[in-house]
């Protein structure tokens, strides 16, 4: 009005007026603005933490027969290594814990505007929520160097990051193709459900800051809340997956490439000098192999992987093939006769043959035996014409066909059995 006024008399020219009306409208609404500075921290600071109003030893509540309700939420970073051989999973994450302190409030207009400050953990009151199912040590989780968020309402949000490493029951009969189920288990260790409730949640676990793992995939997540003995503890549940790949590629498809050349053994003659060579050699690099691919299976003798079976059955399957190889060169050697009665007729059984005839011993040494053109032939008293039933050649050769067929049809039945048998059940 004064500014009206002055205009109207033409004390001042209008661009002057216009000025003063912006530098006056700047000025009032400086007025309304709050500045927090650093002794509306201190004031807040000296109210909240007097010694006769607060102590962080006491249940932050004006009823200390209710329970504090407390919310707890499971932020993943990463999966580090879920070992088979010790059954623990190790995991980096923080938890998301909230509750109410009724001794932390005031008014944001008596402190500058103050709503939100950060006070140290070891200043306030925090339920001691430790991992239950750890498999190093039992502690309290969080550090003296973190800070808790204090609303002024009262409301508390604390977020302790750890690297967690907890125990995890594995089956790993379906190696490589398993899934196992790993939980994290937290409570609060000095209060039981009548002073600390832990409450469940609908979300559980959240995986927008997950890293992507290079050997197990995430499945599915849950959470839930369970009282044992007065005591509530919450439980973070992953269903993890193993990528077989790397496995498949590195160990399954040497180890059947090993196996199909072990068989063909079988191709090679014996006459051709190579075939006992050929055998050790095969069987020394599946040896070798096994030694160095050993260290990549599990290491758990509370179950047995299916492909453990699979490598124990082509092991055992190498050592009879370069047995049997080396046994027949040494069949081979003994002549062309087979003279052992039980081994020729085998032989007879499995080619189906009868057995041939043998051209007896004539008696009388000067009988003649007419013919159509009535011609005489003498025979000795002494000849025998007796053809060998089966030479040595053709008895080594019929056998490596039936050992050929014999152990090409288990390693195709092994491989058929195994692999398709664990990724079904996993």
């Amino acid at each position: 009005m004064l500014l009206e006024t002055v205009i109207h008399h033409g004390e001042f020219d209008a661009p002057y007026a216009n000025s003063l009306i912006t530098i006056l409208t700047i000025a009032s609404l400086m007025t309304l603005c709050q500045c927090q500075n650093k002794s509306d921290a201190i004031r807040l600071r000296t109210q909240l933490f007097n010694e006769t109003v607060y102590d962080h030893r006491i249940r932050p509540t004006n009823n200390q027969s209710a329970a504090i309700e407390v919310a707890m939420d499971l932020y993943l970073y990463a999966i580090n290594e879920l070992s088979d051989s010790t059954e623990t999973l190790k995991t980096t994450g923080f938890l998301a814990v909230e509750w109410n302190d009724a001794f932390l409030q005031w008014d944001p207009d008596d402190f500058g505007g103050i709503s939100l400050y950060h006070w140290p953990q070891k200043e306030v009151w925090k339920p001691d929520i430790a991992l239950k199912n750890s498999y190093l040590d039992y502690k309290t989780l969080g550090v003296d160097d973190l800070y808790i968020e204090n609303y002024n309402d009262g409301y508390m949000v604390w977020y302790p990051f750890q690297v967690f490493q907890t125990t995890c029951s594995m089956d790993i009969t379906n190696f490589p193709f398993d899934k196992h189920t790993c939980s994290l288990q937290f409570r609060a260790w000095s209060y039981t459900e009548k002073e600390v409730n832990i409450l469940s949640s609908t979300e559980g676990i959240y995986e927008v800051v997950l890293e992507e793992n290079s050997a197990w995939k995430v499945l599915e997540t849950s959470s839930s809340v369970a009282v044992e003995e007065t005591v509530v503890t919450k439980t973070f549940t992953l269903k993890l997956q193993r990528k077989p790949l790397y496995f498949c590629l590195t160990v399954i498809l040497p180890i059947f490439m090993l196996a199909i050349l072990d068989i063909c053994v079988f191709l090679l003659p014996c006459g051709s000098g190579e075939k006992a060579s050929y055998a050790m050699t095969v069987f020394l690099s599946f040896a070798i192999f096994l030694t160095i691919v050993s260290s990549t299976l599990p290491q758990n003798s509370k179950s047995i992987a299916i492909i453990s079976v699979f490598l124990i059955i082509q092991t055992v399957s190498s050592t009879l093939i370069t047995f049997i190889a080396l046994w027949m060169l040494r069949q081979n050697s003994l002549g062309e006769e087979v003279k052992t009665w039980w081994f020729a007729a085998v032989i007879r059984v499995m080619k189906g043959r009868r057995k041939r005839g043998q051209v007896a011993p004539i008696e009388c040494a000067t009988e003649e035996v007419k013919i159509e053109l009535d011609e005489k032939v003498p025979h000795k008293s002494d000849q025998k014409t007796v053809e060998p039933e089966f030479t040595m050649k053709e008895v080594v050769h019929f056998l490596d066909e039936v050992f050929l067929k014999i152990f090409a049809m288990l390693l195709f039945l092994s491989g058929v059995i195994c692999f398709p048998l664990a990724y079904a059940n996993s």
